[in-house]
């Protein structure tokens, strides 16, 4: 995109709009192409605003910017530090900027999002964990009200890697992009060789190389938020691509996603199944996938005093040998599958098209929820589903006009 084709539009937006915009602008070529759509098409509804139309629209905000104590941004400035973030979030006024905030892109999502290509396509999300935990009780008591459990001839471990390899084969809706076909984030690499090239495969212990560098960096950072980014800064810079390999390093969307999440926080440069938890609500809001498989697993149980450091890898701080722990593994792995799928229902593309199936590699069960007419199909399969049935069903279903 050229961003000079919305200069004039930019001169014309709250402040605190800029330089958000302009960095989307200089990482274009590593959005996903989702954000593309999404970033284009907003952007063109206002520029086709009236005068007297875009003033009501923004009014309010920049009202409130007005007797805000703002950052020192230039119309070119690109980006938002953590000093400047900062200085955001002191200001008295934040709550109602922020508020008119939510108000302006209601507004605009509201008003662009019948014409964005794949909103409405039928889309699968699949929560699985691992084989090996300690099942005693009903999993997911707090969705299954939501949906159906349906009976499987066997326990998907036999046979969930051809299902992922043939959700991955499939053919995808006219124009879209390989990068937006199928993505799979998992905490070992259970899916990611049956998945093949074409899909978009990550795994916590694949990426360990990565992991190591970045957590030696943030922890070398010093008690200052000119240190946090620095470094956050250095980070962004480094070249990953011969750490990453070939499939993901040669790959810039890919690249900068991976780079993004482990910056990002939230357990995932520690915590295998909060990488997995965090990796899918992320390729979920970025990407938007039509298929995405999160696979959790078995976690070591934590450390004393290593496992409490905020960024420490435990397995350099304390060389106690690793230990399994499948009973702190199945209160995870219910969990963090369940903050995936209430991922998926913040993003519009997912909320009324996707079927989400919960399954576990032990479990001749899983449970359905999402469109109506989906989890009646699947419901409608002969008996205990076999594995074929119910791949040919996801394929089938997948491939309908959305």
């Amino acid at each position: 995109m050229d961003p000079g084709v919305y200069k004039e539009l930019l001169s014309r937006l709250p402040r605190t709009f800029v330089p958000s915009l302009n960095e989307q602008f200089q990482q274009w070529d590593f959005l996903f192409p989702s954000a593309q759509r999404v970033v284009k098409a907003q952007l063109d509804w206002l520029a086709a605003l009236s005068p007297s139309e875009f003033k009501k629209l923004f009014a309010p905000l920049v009202a409130i910017e007005d007797r805000m104590e703002l950052p020192k941004w230039q119309p070119q400035s690109v980006g938002i530090n953590m000093q400047e973030a900062g200085l955001l979030a002191r200001s008295p006024r934040y709550p109602e900027w922020r508020s008119e905030v939510t108000k302006v892109f209601a507004r605009i999502d509201e008003a662009t999002a019948g014409g964005i290509p794949f909103a409405q396509i039928p889309r699968l999300l699949v929560c699985s964990l691992p084989s090996g935990l300690p099942l005693k009780t009903g999993l997911w008591p707090d969705l299954a009200p939501r949906g159906k459990w349906l009976a499987l001839a066997e326990p998907p471990r036999g046979w969930e890697k051809s299902m992922v390899a043939a959700l991955a084969r499939r053919s995808l809706p006219a124009g879209m992009e390989e990068v937006e076909g199928t993505w799979i984030v998992e905490c070992s690499p259970r899916f990611s060789a049956a998945a093949g090239p074409g899909a978009v495969s990550m795994s916590w212990d694949a990426l360990a190389a990565v992991r190591r560098v970045f957590l030696s960096r943030l922890n070398a950072i010093q008690r200052d938020l000119k240190s946090a980014d620095q470094t956050n800064e250095d980070l962004g810079k480094m070249d990953l691509a011969g750490l990453l390999g070939p499939g993901l390093g040669d790959r810039p969307r890919v690249r900068e996603f991976i780079r993004k999440l482990l910056l990002s926080g939230n357990g995932s440069l520690v915590f295998n199944n909060s990488f997995t938890e965090w990796g899918a609500a992320e390729a979920l809001l970025q990407a938007q996938p039509q298929v995405v498989v999160a696979g959790f697993g078995i976690r070591p149980k934590l450390k004393p005093f290593s496992s409490t450091v905020l960024f420490e890898d435990q397995h350099r701080n304390n060389p106690t040998p690793d230990e399994d722990d499948p009973a702190g593994s199945l209160i995870d792995g219910q969990m963090l599958a369940q903050y995936v799928y209430y991922s998926s229902q913040r993003q519009a593309c997912y909320r009324d098209h996707a079927l989400t199936l919960f399954m576990c590699a032990d479990s001749p069960r899983l449970l359905a929820l999402g469109p109506k007419d989906a989890v009646a199909g699947l419901a409608a399969l002969i008996g205990p589903i076999a594995s074929g049935d119910l791949t040919g069903f996801l394929v089938s279903w997948l491939q309908t006009a959305g």
